[in-house]
């Protein structure tokens, strides 16, 4: 969700001909694994891509500061998946009448999946999309989560459900009426994308090759430092984990 959204953000002040969203898209997926914590080293990441590894990760290395530039360095993202487990465990507590609501589960995630793939992180926040997806889910049970919203929810505000109404349709409308391109589709694009894409921020292109190496050159230093560091951590890590290791040996023999 983290990525779909920096993706999403880095082209509303870009354009797909300046930038190819191949590109993009895998740096906004390395960018949101360490805003998420998601601890993962370059070679580790690019293991999982196919085709030229080497150059998959000097296209990451390349973008991630254009991407954090023109993110504003807004990097903090709030997804639906943590409003929907506060809902969930509000329904268990609150809402007896519909059952385990864990059942919804697979149906909410799909809501939110397909949500990335419309405008609906733009206008509307993350709460309203989890109440949104909890409320469809129902409705495939064959559930009318009605009077969890009036009575319990907005009880203290009853004015507020009307809009509510409103946002879910329109949301559900939103997911509803999404169109994926076919495969012959995507080629046609891609291949109109390179008729009319901007050399200067090609990659392949000859002289931004020999700038690209230039820089490379000059940022071998600072290169080195991160591997170096890379190495210390992992050799860190496994020293903490064999320490461990003879902590709890010695706990168990006493």
């Amino acid at each position: 969700g983290t990525a779909f959204q920096y993706f999403k953000r880095f082209y509303l002040n870009n354009s797909v001909m300046d930038y190819h969203p191949k590109f993009i898209v895998v740096t906004c997926v390395y960018l949101a694994c360490k805003v998420e914590e998601f601890n993962v080293s370059m070679n580790q990441f690019v293991a999982n891509i196919k085709g030229d590894r080497v150059k998959a990760a000097d296209v990451v290395l390349n973008n991630e500061l254009l991407l954090m530039q023109q993110l504003k360095y807004h990097l903090t993202v709030h997804n639906p998946y943590r409003p929907v487990e506060g809902l969930m465990i509000d329904m268990k507590s609150r809402c007896l009448n519909v059952g385990d609501p864990e059942r919804f589960r697979n149906y909410i995630d799909n809501f939110i999946e397909n949500s990335y793939f419309t405008d609906a992180c733009f206008l509307y926040s993350p709460s309203q999309i989890a109440l949104a997806a909890i409320v469809y889910a129902a409705s495939k049970f064959d559930i009318n989560l009605e009077s969890y919203l009036t009575d319990i929810l907005f009880s203290d505000a009853p004015e507020k459900v009307d809009n509510l109404r409103a946002m879910m349709a329109s949301l559900w409308s939103m997911i509803r009426n999404i169109s994926y391109p076919t495969k012959e589709q995507v080629k046609q694009i891609e291949k109109k994308l390179e008729k009319c894409r901007n050399e200067a921020n090609n990659p392949d292109n000859q002289e931004n090759k020999r700038a690209l190496q230039e820089e490379m050159e000059e940022t071998e230093p600072m290169r080195k430092y991160i591997k170096l560091s890379e190495e210390q951590k992992l050799r860190d890590d496994a020293y903490l984990q064999q320490q461990q290791s003879s902590t709890n040996s010695s706990t168990s023999y006493k």
